[in-house]
């Protein structure tokens, strides 16, 4: 018992270092290998990966919140707006693989989704991403589907780490 409980230590902490050196804001240099339009705000033209205690995406079994890391890629101004791709990723979930400079995490499992109506619902979580980490940039590449939540996102961008505004 010991030994399983250092092992399922040991994978959480490989898990925790895997998603860990993503947090941060980051410019958008290019979305689907075309370059971004930044808007009149800096603050709004950033993409974000934030971690958060998720209210809406719960543990199916034991409906505790989920741990998320939220990949929020700006992908451009159109006066007035700022688009954002935005990726789910439930940290505790799926499966984490880190070789050299790349992360990857996949994941194809359903979730309980806690609407802010107080509805709870069975949803489908797909979720492919890859982050490529050269210097200071990152090459990512996502794939996010959920069909009950008629949720899909599947884009590459490439990022350049920055101080958060």
């Amino acid at each position: 018992m010991k030994k399983l409980s250092i092992l399922f230590l040991v994978f959480l902490s490989l898990n925790s270092l895997a998603y860990s050196e993503l947090k941060g804001c980051y410019e958008t240099i290019s979305f689907n290998a075309q370059d971004v339009v930044s808007g009149p705000s800096a603050l709004n033209s950033q993409s974000e990966f934030f971690l958060t205690d998720n209210q809406y995406y719960r543990d199916l079994e034991t409906f505790k919140e989920l741990k998320t890391l939220v990949v929020s890629v700006f992908n451009g101004y159109n006066d007035p707006w700022y688009g954002f791709s935005n990726v789910i990723i439930p940290v505790e979930k799926g499966e984490w693989t880190k070789v050299g400079n790349e992360i990857s995490f996949k994941m194809n499992e359903d979730i309980m989704y806690y609407s802010s109506n107080y509805e709870r619902i069975k949803v489908d979580f797909l979720v492919d991403a890859k982050f490529k980490i050269v210097g200071d940039e990152i090459e990512g590449d996502f794939y996010f589907s959920s069909v009950r939540r008629g949720l899909f996102y599947d884009f590459s961008a490439r990022l350049k780490k920055k101080e958060c505004l």
